[in-house]
């Protein structure tokens, strides 16, 4: 049993180098192709990854009731059981927010800071609608009269995915800072430190986290805009304050096992939310008719 364990451990550091590696492959001179090249590569990782009851999209628009659109989204990762459809405008998709889990914005090399702001903004601006009405098992479901101990507002999880040029390759101006979740693929000549409170392996991939506890995820993603007034409340048990997201960590020693620690944390991270919100029809309805 141990060498299978030690197998399966080995297969995800032989994954995590040749996710680097493509990454860092110089396909051509062109940078349109370059980027849509590593894209895909980062389309196929999250593929790998994420449960199969979510799609992955690739250069959709995320819409929201009240008129707001993002800037064009490289890979959204969405949940069509509530939401069975997307708005398509010939080639163009719009994907309701209630439906979309996590964001991503793919970029090869240089971080610009604005850019960087006004994607991440554009995101934050999406706001769900709970005007829902759906039949549960045990009760019917209105979105606006939901016992507050559920899901009142969701927004999408912003991961950023980049390679940097070496190990000092910051923005340090704040773009980063936007985004809940940062990939680096470094290459292969570039070391790094080991931080015990990233994600950061021996190896070339580096993954580090806005949200340090369970409890902060909880309210960050299903309770958008809320000010938390259930410190004390006896119904979020105690565990979600201590257990942290380097928690999930996978680690040998001196090696760390960055991509299948990362599958356990973001996959957490994902059941803290666990289902999008139920589609409010009548929200868009309004929209449309005004």
């Amino acid at each position: 049993m141990s060498d299978f364990i030690s197998d399966i451990k080995e297969n995800y550091l032989k994954m995590e180098r040749e996710l680097v590696t493509q990454l860092n492959y110089d396909v051509t001179n062109q940078h349109l192709i370059a980027g849509s090249y590593r894209e895909e590569i980062w389309v196929d990782f999250f593929r790998k990854i994420v449960p199969k009851k979510f799609n992955i999209a690739r250069s959709v628009f995320i819409m929201d009731s009240n008129k707001n659109i993002s800037k064009e989204v490289d890979i959204a990762i969405y949940d069509e059981q509530y939401t069975p459809y997307i708005f398509n405008r010939g080639i163009i998709k719009f994907i309701p927010v209630e439906a979309v889990a996590a964001v991503v914005q793919c970029k090869s090399r240089n971080l610009d800071s604005d850019v960087l702001k006004r994607w991440a903004d554009s995101i934050d601006k999406l706001r769900t609608s709970n005007d829902s009405i759906v039949r549960l098992a045990t009760n019917i479901h209105i979105g606006n009269e939901s016992n507050r101990v559920t899901q009142t507002a969701t927004k999408p999880i912003k991961i950023l995915c980049y390679i940097p040029e070496n190990k000092t390759d910051k923005d340090d101006t704040g773009g980063r800072s936007k985004f809940d979740i940062v990939i680096e693929a470094y290459k292969n000549n570039c070391s790094r430190e080991y931080n015990a409170e990233e994600n950061s392996s021996s190896g070339n991939l580096k993954i580090t986290f806005s949200d340090k506890t369970l409890r902060e995820i909880l309210f960050k993603y299903n309770r958008v805009g809320e000010k938390d007034e259930y410190e004390n409340d006896s119904k979020y048990p105690e565990i979600l304050r201590e257990r942290k997201i380097c928690d999930y960590k996978i680690t040998d020693e001196s090696v760390e096992y960055t991509l299948l620690s990362f599958i356990f944390q973001f996959n957490q991270m994902l059941m803290m939310i666990n289902n999008p919100m139920f589609f409010p029809h009548k929200a868009y309805v309004n929209m449309l008719n005004k």
